[in-house]
């Protein structure tokens, strides 16, 4: 479960998502195709980046000499490796490329977001502003195929007829479904946080009773949740 909370993150997990499917695919056409997608994606998310960080709808190094920011050494480093995924870019979308070329390995797909990530942030410490905390982000489901891993029940289940219980369940496609039940006095936050990280469902309410009542609830825009 993601809360996607603009559209440029919006644009980085397009990207995470196809590097995944292009990890799992078995076929090699379907594989070439989401590679490409992710650099492309990838891509997209990086050119945005830099007009958030600079203001700016011009030629990049023209922008950050204007400025007075560190200069971009396109021959060395992160940004020679930036400059050769947009050759991979520009191949994509504006050259006939090559047969082999169209059926490249997973690796490629990979390489590209650690690279666009790290330029991403390289372009915003460079302008000393704190790059978006989603770049950190560097996970995603791939195919689900429609099964998604749910505790019914939660751990310490012993504790379910404990009247002095503390209880965290989940609302999806509007049932309450009971993901933990907790030892009285139990602190529920830090469970509510594996519930979050851990379950893989669109979920739209976390809610925790202690004594039968209930002590806390907290809502997700599901409309903002990718997956739903």
């Amino acid at each position: 479960m993601k809360l996607i909370t603009d559209n440029h993150y919006h644009i980085w997990t397009d990207a995470l998502h196809a590097r995944q499917l292009s990890i799992q695919t078995t076929n090699r056409w379907n594989r070439g195709t989401y590679i490409r997608w992710t650099i492309l994606t990838a891509w997209t998310a990086l050119e945005i980046a830099c007009q958030e960080a600079l203001s700016f709808r011009r030629k990049l190094d023209d922008v950050i000499l204007q400025k007075g920011y560190s200069k971009i050494d396109w021959g060395s480093g992160l940004w020679q490796r930036v400059s050769q995924i947009q050759e991979l870019r520009k191949n994509i979308a504006h050259r006939f490329v090559s047969e082999n070329d169209l059926f490249p390995n997973t690796q490629v797909a990979e390489e590209t977001i650690i690279i666009i990530r790290k330029a991403i942030t390289d372009i915003f410490l460079r302008c000393n502003k704190p790059a978006p905390s989603w770049t950190n982000d560097d996970f995603d489901d791939g195919w689900t195929t429609g099964v998604m891993s749910v505790h019914t029940t939660g751990y310490n289940s012993t504790y379910e007829n404990r009247q002095d219980s503390i209880k965290i369940t989940y609302v999806y496609k509007e049932k309450e479904i009971t993901w933990a039940i907790l030892e009285p006095g139990t602190d529920p936050q830090p469970n509510v946080e594996k519930l979050i990280e851990n379950i893989r469902k669109p979920i739209s309410t976390i809610r925790v009773y202690k004594n039968g009542e209930k002590i806390d609830e907290l809502h997700y825009s599901t409309d903002k949740i990718r997956g739903t």
